[in-house]
C-alpha cells in the first residue's frame, strides 16, 4: 500500500480544472459534430451532462463566473433536448466560445491572486446574454421557439442510502433531499476509481447531502490518486464545514496509512470491527 506526503497541498480546486479539461473537450468535439451535421439530437445528451458536471464543480470551489457560463449552457441543451430549441451554426458558435471561457476561468484558478470575478466580469455577462438571447422568442436562434423559463432541476445519479435514488437528469418538481449518501469504494482505490468517487463526492454536496459515507469495505489497497481523493475531500468537508465525512469498513492496513498520512485526523473513521451505529 502507497503513500506519499504534501497531500496538504492538495485541493478541490485542482480537480474542478481537471473536471473543465475534461468535459470542455466532450464539449468542443461534440458541438463541432452539430456544426457539421445540424439539427443532429443525437450529442445534446453528453453536451447537457458536461455543461452540469462543470457548473457542479464550479459550484463546489466557489468559481461562480464558471457557474454562470456552463449553467446557462446546460439551459441550452436542455431547451434543445426537449425540441423548443434548434441550435443554428451561430448558436453554435456561441456556445464554442464558452466552451473556450470555460477553459480560460480554468486556468486562471491556477494563480491565487487573481480576482475571478473581476477579470470575467465582462467576459461573463456579454457571453450570458448571448446564450439566454437563444432561450427566447426573437432571440438569436431566430424562429418561433416556445420560450424556455426555468431551469431543469437535473442532478448526476446519486447512491443514497436510506432514500429513493433520484434519476439522472430527470426534472423533478418536488425534488427530495438525502440526508445521507453512501460510496462504495472498489478493490483497488486507483485514479480511476478516485474519479468515480469524485463524481459521486460532487453530486452528494449537490443535493445538499448532509452527510457522505465512504465504505471501503471491499477497498484492499489504495495509490496516491486515492489518497489524494480522500485528502481533497476532507479538505472540503473542513473548509465549508459540511457534509460530514465517514469512512466506514476501514482495514487495520488501510487504518495505518491513514494514521501515517494524517488523514485520520480529518475523518470519522469505522474499522471493520467497529458497529455501523456507533
Amino acid at each position: 500500500m502507497s503513500s506519499e506526503t504534501g497531500l496538504e497541498d492538495l485541493s478541490l480546486i485542482e480537480l474542478f480544472r481537471s473536471e473543465v479539461e475534461t468535459h470542455a473537450e466532450v464539449l468542443g468535439a461534440a458541438l463541432l459534430a452539430l456544426e457539421r451535421s445540424p439539427g443532429d439530437p443525437s450529442r445534446l445528451g453528453e453536451m447537457m451532462r458536461a455543461a452540469h458536471s462543470i457548473k457542479g464543480a464550479a459550484r463546489v470551489v466557489g468559481v461562480e463566473p464558471a457557474v454562470k457560463v456552463a449553467h446557462v449552457m446546460e439551459d441550452c441543451f436542455v431547451a434543445a433536448q426537449k425540441g423548443v430549441l434548434t441550435l443554428s451554426a451561430t448558436d453554435v458558435d456561441v456556445l464554442l466560445r464558452g466552451v473556450d471561457l470555460l477553459g480560460k476561468i480554468s486556468q486562471a484558478t491556477a494563480d491565487p491572486d487573481v480576482d475571478l470575478a473581476s477579470a470575467f466580469d465582462g467576459p461573463v455577462k456579454s457571453l450570458v446574454v448571448e446564450l439566454e438571447a437563444m432561450l427566447v422568442p426573437g432571440g438569436k436562434s431566430g424562429g418561433d421557439l416556445t420560450p424556455f423559463g426555468a431551469s431543469a432541476d437535473v442532478r448526476p445519479e446519486v447512491e443514497s442510502s436510506g432514500s429513493a435514488t433520484v434519476p439522472p437528469f430527470t426534472k423533478s418538481t418536488t425534488p427530495s433531499v438525502p440526508s445521507a449518501t453512501t460510496i462504495a469504494g472498489p478493490e483497488i482505490l486507483d485514479a480511476t476509481a478516485a474519479e468515480e468517487i469524485r463524481r459521486q463526492f460532487l453530486s452528494a454536496i449537490e443535493s445538499d447531502c448532509d452527510t457522505v459515507r465512504i465504505d471501503l469495505r471491499a477497498t484492499k489497497d489504495l495509490d496516491v490518486q486515492g489518497l489524494a481523493l480522500l485528502a481533497a475531500v476532507a479538505q472540503h468537508a473542513a473548509r465549508h464545514e459540511r457534509p460530514h465525512v465517514r469512512l466506514a469498513g476501514v482495514s487495520v492496513e488501510m487504518e495505518t496509512v491513514l494514521d501515517v498520512t494524517g488523514l485520520s485526523r480529518s475523518y470519522t473513521v469505522r474499522t471493520d470491527a467497529t458497529p455501523e451505529g456507533e
